[in-house]
């Protein structure tokens, strides 16, 4: 049911195509179709069950000279939800083409879907060259993989990773690697299989397509044995089949590929809300319309302000698009289809799992639209000093966009890493946690510590009973942590620039300090680094109660605690 519901999301996304191979049809040589060309055949087959079933697809024969052609490049790619893109655009050496023109398309975001589309006698092995490519890696860094674990054979890793029955902590313990010693920092906190990937791609690194400085800049999710994130494109490895002539039978076979990913369900939903917005795409209706350009400048020279009139032009679109959205009806929150497809899930729920659906929850980061848009601070910027500490703006977000009015002095949160995940699970935002997307929760204001009791089993209690009053215990002891009444101390720090230049604000102390004979006037200032934005629900609720707690009395009372 998942599968069908898949197909029919992709088969209503998919509305223009573009097909990129060095041996397609010419379309435009004035010259018949060469039946000995497999890829002239493929090309023509593919441009008609596209255009049969009412969709564009654009075949374009690959020339070496138009790899750095952005002209060639905006054909190809601006417009395009799917990219079917050959792996060897000249015989072996044109892997690093098809690299290339990947790397391309990826950093543009509207592209959703991009196939690694092949015959190539190499075909088992470019998810290796994918992972090579895209993993931030550069050639020394391989090398030092090699050096360390040179005692490895390429064939015995091979012979591990074909037997899924192979336990992989045994493994590493056998052949003594250990993740903590591992050469490349960054790669410690990869699964085992994705090291032993690594592992085995250093150990023949000579054979693989590796930039120079390697990419720092995607972020990669290797989702399934053929199928990868990068950059939030679904990136497939796809073998060119004869039945692919069948538009209805590619678009299946791509969405096979899909649902196997075990976050193919977010992507579809978002897929599905892309196309519902383009398919809605008038975001001005017929009130505003009654109206005239004249009376909307009269009202701009009014307000005598861009920004402020920006702003409400901003959200009377987004008000639109929100209107459009909650009267639709996607298929993936049909009540049926949920009740069915949630008896296929398991109840056994991995944590981290968890951790990334609350951050999807809390907060968004923002990015601006070009790398010209340089972004101010803004109500909800979540930043981190060197010390770890983190800093949340509760500054009111008509202050942001006018700083001068409170001299940029800005109020701020401040918080702490709190590194017991599963308790921030259990407690969530009732306990003023955020969930961050560098894998962190924070804790804003003055923590406090759950009691854990330490309990003995006693004579004749039975393991059940005794899970059964630890369970009690701790959850008596969730529900006092759960009602303190927490402090979350608004701090004030001046911010003489409030744009974020290479992500990063400077901050002011404006608090003067003594030292150990004079009054120091010297202000404290240090830079912070920009990591996400709080959705604003999330930050206000803490702003209230930031600025609400000094407002408060407190009273002690004696508490039965029985």
């Amino acid at each position: 049911m998942y599968n069908q519901k898949a197909f029919d999301i992709l088969s209503s996304s998919i509305n223009s195509a573009v097909f990129i191979d060095e041996k397609a049809k010419d379309f435009f040589s004035g010259t018949p179709v060469d039946t000995q060309i497999a890829e002239e055949k493929l090309s023509v087959s593919l441009f008609n069950t596209f255009k049969d079933n009412g969709k564009s697809l654009t075949v374009h024969r690959f020339e070496k000279k138009n790899i750095d052609d952005e002209a060639v490049i905006n054909y190809l790619f601006n417009g395009k939800d799917l990219i079917l893109l050959d792996w060897e655009l000249d015989d072996i050496v044109g892997q690093e083409y098809s690299l290339h023109l990947l790397s391309k398309s990826i950093e543009l975001p509207f592209i959703n879907f991009c196939c690694i589309y092949s015959r190539s006698s190499n075909f088992n092995e470019i998810p290796n060259f994918l992972t090579a490519y895209f993993s931030g890696l550069n050639r020394n860094e391989f090398n030092q993989i090699k050096d360390d674990y040179g005692y490895l054979e390429v064939e015995e890793i091979q012979n591990f990773k074909k037997n899924p029955n192979n336990d992989i902590d045994t493994f590493f313990s056998e052949n003594q690697i250990d993740i903590e010693e591992f050469p490349i920092d960054k790669l410690r906190c990869v699964t085992k299989d994705d090291l032993l990937t690594y592992i085995y791609i250093a150990l023949k690194n000579e054979k693989y397509v590796i930039p120079e400085n390697g990419f720092n800049s995607f972020d990669v999710i290797r989702s399934s044995d053929d199928s990868f994130i990068i950059n939030n494109t679904f990136v497939l490895v796809l073998k060119k089949e004869d039945s692919d002539s069948d538009y209805k039978k590619l678009i299946r076979r791509i969405s096979d590929l899909i649902v196997k990913n075990k976050s193919s369900f977010f992507q579809l939903l978002g897929l599905e809300m892309q196309t519902i917005f383009n398919l809605n795409e008038r975001f001005i209706d017929e009130t505003i319309l009654k109206s005239s350009t004249e009376a909307l400048f009269s009202f701009r020279n009014y307000i005598k302000d861009d920004k402020t009139f920006g702003v409400i032009i901003k959200k009377l679109l987004l008000e639109q698009a929100t209107l459009k959205l909650r009267t639709a009806k996607l298929k993936l929150l049909d009540t049926t289809f949920l009740n069915e497809y949630s008896k296929t899930i398991g109840s056994v729920v991995n944590p981290e799992d968890l951790f990334q659906l609350n951050t999807f929850y809390n907060s968004v980061t923002v990015k601006g639209l070009t790398q010209e848009d340089v972004l101010n601070l803004n109500f909800g910027d979540v930043f981190k000093d060197e010390k770890n500490n983190y800093y949340l703006c509760i500054t009111a977000l008509c202050d942001c966009y006018y700083p001068n009015k409170i001299e940029h002095n800005f109020y701020f949160a401040k918080g702490k890493e709190f590194n017991d995940i599963d308790m921030a699970l259990k407690l969530g935002d009732t306990a003023f946690l955020s969930f961050l997307p560098n894998s962190k929760a924070v804790y804003w204001g003055d923590i406090e510590v759950v009691k854990k009791e330490k309990l003995k089993k006693t004579d004749g209690e039975s393991d059940e009973q005794f899970q059964i009053k630890k369970l009690e215990s701790e959850l008596k002891n969730y529900k006092d942590f759960l009602y303190k009444p927490f402090y979350v101390k608004p701090k004030v720090f001046n911010v003489d620039n409030n744009k974020l230049i290479n992500n990063k604000i400077r901050i002011w102390d404006i608090t003067n300090k003594f030292s150990t004979e004079e009054f120091d006037q010297n202000l404290n200032y240090f830079d912070v680094e920009y990591i996400t934005t709080l959705r604003s629900d999330y930050t206000q609720r803490i702003a209230n109660h930031a600025f609400g707690h000094p407002a408060r009395v407190g009273v002690d009372f004696i508490k039965n605690r029985d």
